[in-house]
């Protein structure tokens, strides 16, 4: 069984994006953002998988300056 996760994120003045991603894929995803003041994606990742509530859902904000204000919203889907 694969597990995947419904993503959306939201970036100060850009499109919102989201998908439905395996983990591969969307640190791959991330990687190519190039999220501003964020850890690697594959860290941003783990930590979020590591913050999940009990439906699944992490969030994450970027608080660093108005240009750089970026949510990452995760939601475990299996």
């Amino acid at each position: 069984m694969v597990t995947r996760y419904l993503w959306t994120l939201d970036r100060k003045d850009q499109e919102t994006r989201s998908g439905l991603s395996t983990e591969n894929e969307l640190v791959a995803v991330l990687e190519r953002e190039d999220l501003p003041c964020v850890m690697p994606a594959d860290w941003l990742f783990a930590t979020m998988k590591m913050d999940m509530d009990g439906n699944g859902l992490a969030i994450h904000a970027s608080g660093y300056g108005p240009k750089t204000r970026w949510k990452l919203q995760l939601k475990l889907v299996a």
